[in-house]
């Protein structure tokens, strides 16, 4: 482990610690950001905690609020006390920017250096980071983890598949990190030169940024001969890090002397218990540039309930089944992509590449699942493997859907989040 101490803390003291962190944040925010006295007056509460379950009487922080309040209306310290900022994709134009000041840094480096020991990282690994640096929050948070890990890193940034590769092969890269899906698409541009991506020096793995099934991992370990974690976080907490899997790959820990999470209904607001499927929500204890209480991070999921054979004592939760705002209606029948990518990685006969498409057609849903195979085939087979991956959406699903058998390197490419979904109603 890499903080042991603080990764097996036991539950009494680590409550003992969360609540009193909880009750400095809680007043430091309401003293030094506007936006939550405000808000705080308006509810009628006040920034007074006693005990750990007093957050559930504060009111939640919601993106919107968040965006109406960019760049720099969140910020709990003056912005010469910061000394970096990163942001979402603002796809709505308007992206979520979080400063940090140096201890903010120090507290992200050190949850994600936990996060990467416990997939394995140490100092004799060779660290390269295939992912974008600038102003999203992957790419620094891996490297800032990994140098205080030890490991000697390699920058190696976004794009150029091949040379990813050649790199990987000159340096003898032996852990890398990023994205599920660019991760895949690395191993198949590997395949396309003529090299096994198990014959790389790569044993290990760490990815986030995206849904990432339990049957993507599978393919992406065997792909690769690598062990495969998984890890969280967003950009309004600090970036990834926030949980990680241990090599039980039975939840992921949250650094609770960090984040404090609930679970709530995402229709009614109201808490839910241990082991009861709802919408991550999120405190963070010990940010100084950009506190942010109870925040709805649309995230689905739970909290396990009783311990981890790990030894860590940190609360697990469940691999995130979507987003609440990424569940479609089809037919009336609430559906996540992943359930979806779920079927389709069980069939070894296609690859990873994917996409579905939601269009009307006489006022009905119609969804058409394309997907790609892994060699050249002829039609009637590639009919046979369509009807059976689409028996199996309807078993999963209850839906019929259509299933398209394109042949390799139909569908489009994606270097950083894929998209699995066209929605044209």
């Amino acid at each position: 482990m890499f903080n042991e101490k603080m990764e097996k803390m036991p539950r009494n003291k680590l409550d003992e610690l969360k609540l009193k962190r909880l009750k400095k944040i809680v007043r430091y925010a309401y003293d030094n950001v506007p936006f939550y006295r405000k808000k705080f007056d308006e509810a009628g509460v006040e920034p007074t905690i006693k005990k750990l379950e007093d957050i559930e009487k504060l009111p939640f922080t919601t993106k919107d609020e968040l965006r109406k309040n960019m760049p720099f209306g969140m910020l709990a310290v003056p912005k010469d006390e910061c000394v970096e900022l990163h942001s979402s994709s603002g796809t709505t134009g308007i992206p979520i920017t979080v400063c940090y000041t140096r201890n903010d840094l120090e507290v992200w480096a050190e949850v994600m250096a936990r996060s990467l020991s416990m997939a394995g990282l140490t100092k004799k690994d060779i660290f390269q980071i295939p992912v974008p640096y600038g102003t999203f929050t992957g790419a620094f948070g891996f490297h800032y983890g990994g140098q205080k890990v030890g490991a000697l890193i390699i920058p190696t940034g976004k794009g150029d598949s091949e040379r990813q590769i050649r790199l990987m092969e000159y340096y003898g890269t032996t852990f890398i990190a990023g994205i599920a899906s660019y991760a895949i698409h690395l191993g198949q541009t590997a395949m396309k030169m003529g090299i096994e991506p198990s014959e790389l020096n790569v044993r290990n793995g760490i990815f986030g940024a995206e849904t990432f099934t339990k049957e993507m991992k599978k393919r992406l370990s065997k792909m690769w001969d690598m062990d495969v974690h998984d890890i969280y976080g967003l950009t309004e907490m600090c970036g990834p890090g926030v949980s990680a899997d241990c090599d039980t790959h039975d939840g992921l820990h949250i650094w609770e002397d960090h984040f404090l999470p609930e679970i709530i209904d995402p229709d009614t607001g109201d808490v839910l218990g241990r082991e009861e499927e709802g919408e991550l929500v999120l405190t963070t204890l010990t940010k100084e540039g950009m506190p942010i209480i109870r925040y709805r991070t649309r995230d689905i999921t739970f909290l396990y309930d009783g311990t981890c054979e790990c030894g860590r004592s940190h609360v697990r939760h469940a691999p995130i089944k979507g987003r609440s705002d990424d569940m479609l209606i089809i037919k009336g029948t609430n559906l996540f992509p992943g359930q979806i990518e779920d079927v389709i990685m069980k069939d070894e006969r296609v690859s990873e590449n994917w996409l579905m498409v939601i269009e009307k057609e006489n006022d009905m849903d119609m969804v058409t699942v394309k997907i790609e195979s892994r060699k050249k085939i002829g039609d009637d087979e590639a009919n046979k493997i369509a009807e059976d991956i689409r028996k199996k959406i309807r078993v999963a699903t209850t839906l019929n859907m259509n299933v398209e058998i394109l042949p390799p390197d139909t569908l489009p490419k994606s270097e950083g989040k894929v998209k699995r979904v066209i929605d044209r109603r």
